[in-house]
């Protein structure tokens, strides 16, 4: 991440400071009696219950992040600062008062960063668990009963946590007596490999799922299928699918097969951000197409989507009467195949299907010059100029033969 990237992240984050140290003051105010990190955790975790479980084990680690950074800061500068000296004393750091305590410390101290690394790293297998793609129990088993474990190893990291405030609290009040937290480290360290390993074997589990994914769409244009079970297999993958969205009818839902059955399907594929042209040229592709078929846009990003990306598809989408695809374009083998198959480069394409569920053209916007543009309805127009030829040859000839009869 770059500079200005980090500058951005700063600027738009709010730190949670009053709840924070809500969870400070819980962590030391029983710090320096009989430390059972049991009978703290679980108060934590409820003033936290309206958080994810990872949010939880978030806050409770930058809670006392906040803590121990101040001490740190605090025991590099006190001896030459007397602002810093000043502070140490008011928040009653005997330790810092004389150099040897440190020194008798250092170990306990660098115990802290090390455990404290290791809640870390406990919380981004967390949340790269649930970043994760769910393809059901069935496909990806390994993830759903490891998420189901997830409150255990907060609660896990939580008290690990709580753990280290007692001790860092003996450490600075240059207690002797320091809390034995090899225990906590043990099941840190423990409860980490096996998240790890859950995360790889979910990892595979989803690969197999994707690529089988993959093959299910690239064979189902080979065979004969209806129009509802590419926008299945493509859009929602193992999800259930949802109806169409009515762009021109109060974003009404409305069932798929009403809509597309025995009609040309224009899929038009392209991020939520059209250029005022591309709108223009959907206008026009949408009267000159008329009854024959129906636009059909599925939006696609990558990554997470935002209010004010949903926000810009819903107002683009009011601008044009096409249907919707109800989600982003998401799943990983509907965004594969339209790249590897239907070359799609981050602009806008339009992909025909025509009724008997047949991929006829694959083409980008900005090339389209109206109805034109696709040789299937170029050939209903010559079609429909020939048989009015014909009728009207046809309609002179009876003419002229009931004159000659005459």
């Amino acid at each position: 991440m770059g500079k200005n990237e980090d500058m951005d992240t700063s600027a738009s984050f709010s730190s949670p400071l009053c709840t924070l140290k809500q969870i400070s003051c819980m962590m030391d105010c029983k710090a320096l009696g009989v430390v059972n990190t049991h009978e703290t955790t679980l108060p934590i975790l409820h003033m936290l219950s309206h958080y994810s479980w990872g949010a939880r084990a978030v806050m409770t680690l930058a809670a006392f992040a906040l803590d121990f950074g101040e001490f740190c800061i605090l025991m590099r500068i006190h001896s030459s600062n007397q602002l810093a000296n000043s502070l140490a004393f008011l928040k009653g750091l005997p330790v810092l008062a004389e150099p040897p305590g440190l020194q008798k410390h250092k170990q306990a101290l660098a115990d802290l960063v090390s455990l404290n690394k290791a809640a870390l790293e406990v919380i981004r297998c967390i949340f790269e668990l649930q970043k994760l793609p769910n393809y059901g129990t069935e496909n990806v088993p390994a993830l759903s009963k490891t998420l189901d474990h997830v409150p255990v190893d907060v609660y896990w990291v939580v008290r690990t946590v709580v753990g280290c405030s007692a001790q860092m609290i003996r450490v600075t009040n240059d207690e002797y007596q320091s809390v034995d937290l090899s225990s906590l480290a043990h099941n840190l360290d423990s409860i980490l490999n096996n998240l790890k390993k859950q995360l790889n074997i979910c990892k595979q589990q989803i690969e197999e799922t994707e690529t089988a994914a993959y093959q299910t769409l690239r064979n189902l244009f080979q065979i004969h299928p209806k129009i509802v079970e590419v926008f299945k297999a493509l859009c929602y993958g193992k999800s259930n699918l949802q109806p169409l969205i009515d762009g021109s009818n109060q974003f009404n839902e409305i069932d798929f097969d009403v809509v597309l059955k025995h009609k040309y399907v224009l899929l038009l594929i392209s991020g939520p951000d059209m250029s005022d042209n591309d709108l223009r040229t959907l206008k026009q592709l949408h009267r000159e197409i008329g009854n024959r078929g129906k636009i059909v846009w599925v939006p696609l990003i990558v990554g997470q989507t935002s209010i004010d990306t949903e926000r810009m598809f819903r107002n683009r989408s009011s601008e044009v009467p096409l249907y919707l695809v109800q989600q982003f374009l998401h799943i990983l083998p509907g965004i594969k195949f339209i790249k590897e198959e239907w070359h799609f480069r981050n602009e806008a394409i339009v992909v025909v299907i025509n009724p008997k569920v047949r991929v006829e053209h694959c083409i980008s916007l900005q090339q389209i010059k109206g109805i034109d543009s696709f040789s299937c309805f170029r050939r209903k127009h010559i079609d429909v100029l020939v048989d009015g030829i014909c009728r009207c040859a046809c309609q002179c000839l009876c003419a002229h033969r009931e004159r000659t009869n005459v």
